[in-house]
């Protein structure tokens, strides 16, 4: 799953010729938002999903968290094979995925999804789901890896909101180690101005407000030139040396273990088309 970029929509709307013909890898929907009424909100993100999957995009929902009793029928509402990821807003509980994992599991085996299919994004926008970041994501298999709402926790935590400088510096790495040692992705809310200093933290991916930043997303965000071939070598040399019995590979004059073909792996498959 690649999410370099991914674009937000405002609750009820639906996303523009704009957004589906530019470069970004995902768009967000929002049934979440109080300025919208959710039924509408659920029936325009219903409508949306599958012009984005046409359009060759990823189509992710921010539903309603479970504590306020509409994530069922959030997800009744847009559960489909179309339907690639949920965030999940306001998470300080691993029981919060796990909750959210079952009602996923129950309505994919009522419309004959794969179960598993459609993957959990927690978003990490309070100090307590900060203090419990790692083991929220690794609270289900589903779960693909956490986002980091800088404003949002900064509201929580009384300082001011920043993207880059020292004050947010230990969330923003928190939740980075946190995606990282599951070999999940870490992604975040960036207005678009910061993209290559978050890039260099750590983070996977940023969602924005606007198309236009898809580009510098996208380029920011994607591992160096030749990461992806040196993976490749990686993951081939260490498979080729598991099947002779060996528990490291050697490549050369480097040696790769099972953490270096996990490492592998994973940036092969965050950089997939």
């Amino acid at each position: 799953m690649r999410l370099r970029s991914i674009v937000w929509c405002a609750a009820g709307g639906q996303p523009g010729e704009d957004v589906l013909a530019s470069a970004v890898d995902g768009v967000l929907l929002n049934v979440g938002d109080a300025s919208v009424a959710v039924d509408d909100a659920r029936t325009a993100a219903n409508q949306a999903i599958g012009r984005i999957a046409e359009s060759r995009k990823l189509a992710l929902v921010r539903v309603n968290h479970p504590r306020t009793h509409l994530l069922r029928e959030d997800l009744e509402h847009i559960v489909s094979p179309a339907l690639a990821a949920v965030l999940l807003p306001h998470c300080v509980d691993p029981q919060d995925v796990r909750d959210t994992a079952v009602m996923l599991r129950e309505l994919e085996l009522q419309r004959d999804i794969e179960p598993g299919a459609v993957r959990v994004f927690p978003v990490i926008d309070t100090a307590r789901g900060l203090l419990r970041a790692a083991e929220i994501v690794d609270a289900a298999p589903r779960c693909a890896g956490l986002v980091f709402d800088g404003d949002a926790y900064a509201k929580d935590t009384g300082a001011r909101p920043e993207e880059n400088g020292p004050r947010l510096a230990y969330a923003r790495g928190a939740v980075v180690a946190a995606a990282r040692a599951f070999d999940r992705l870490p992604l975040v809310v960036s207005s678009g101005l910061e993209m290559r200093f978050l890039a260099q933290h750590g983070f996977a991916g940023a969602i924005i407000a606007e198309p236009r930043y898809a580009e510098t997303a996208n380029a920011v965000f994607s591992p160096p030139p030749g990461a992806r071939k040196r993976a490749q070598r990686h993951r081939d040399a260490y498979q080729a040396a598991r099947a002779e019995g060996a528990w490291v590979a050697r490549l050369g004059n480097e040696i790769v273990d099972a953490h270096a073909a996990r490492k592998a792996a994973q940036t092969l498959e965050f950089n997939e088309d």
